[in-house]
């Protein structure tokens, strides 16, 4: 299984959201542009069982529709604007599929940190349709990709149908379990909120070899602090600033 290593030990956290509107194709490219060569986002399910790249259930956050993502089919999902909420107003930004959002990866040398949202209902069914998306459409490119949710049994599935993809287990905060549950399924990397780690846990998952990336780091200091102890990663709205 390969090692993520990504350049600068950064990843654009939404494409780089505190830039540019989140989740959004201009996200992904000015990433590309600031020289980072990873970015994180989030998918979930259409109406009729295609992956669009939304952090909220709700599309009225970060976009001019209104209601659940499950609601829409793919063609009237991306009808909507993603850009028009964000100061200063990004026009012409549609909900991106994940897809589109491959083949641009592709272009610009992008890997991609891909978090599966709200399986929770039917861990099974997202489980099989990203094992599907992996190796129908993925494996056509070269994108690396790693995937990562906080639902257990989603990740668990897709372990057993794919032995060798790289997946994180991705937690709110680390506890004696988690080292455990990361070992038993053979996770690519523990990925825990910065708020939570300490560098006690770090320590205990450098003696199992388990790679550690933190979420949500846009101060400097902070993520010298983290990568300096180790960790393999942070996650950042601001890559600008940790350059």
């Amino acid at each position: 299984m390969k090692t993520i290593v990504p350049k600068y030990k950064l990843i654009g956290h939404r494409g780089v959201g505190g830039l540019r509107p989140e989740n959004t194709y201009c996200s992904f490219r000015y990433a590309a542009e600031l020289g980072i060569d990873w970015i994180e986002f989030d998918v979930q399910l259409t109406k009729d069982a295609h992956w669009v790249v939304m952090h909220d259930d709700l599309i009225d956050r970060t976009s001019n529709g209104h209601g659940k993502v499950g609601d829409y089919t793919l063609s009237e999902i991306e009808n909507f604007e993603a850009g028009l909420w964000y100061t200063p107003p990004y026009p012409n930004q549609r909900i991106p599929t994940l897809v589109k959002t491959l083949d641009l990866a592709s272009q610009l040398g992008l890997s991609l940190n891909i978090e599966i949202k709200s399986p929770d209902q039917d861990p099974d069914k997202h489980a099989r349709l990203m094992s599907d998306f992996v190796t129908k459409t993925l494996a056509q490119t070269k994108v690396q990709v790693l995937i990562s949710s906080f639902n257990l049994p989603c990740i668990i599935n897709l372990r057993k149908i794919l032995p060798e993809l790289a997946i994180a287990y991705l937690v709110d905060f680390f506890t004696p379990e988690t080292i455990s549950i990361a070992k038993a399924n053979n996770f690519t990397s523990i990925n825990c909120d910065v708020k939570t780690m300490t560098e006690n846990d770090l320590k205990i998952c450098a003696q199992n070899k388990i790679p550690v990336m933190l979420y949500t780091i846009n101060d400097k200091e902070l993520a010298k602090f983290w990568l300096d102890r180790g960790v393999a990663a942070v996650f950042t709205d601001r890559a600008d600033l940790l350059l």
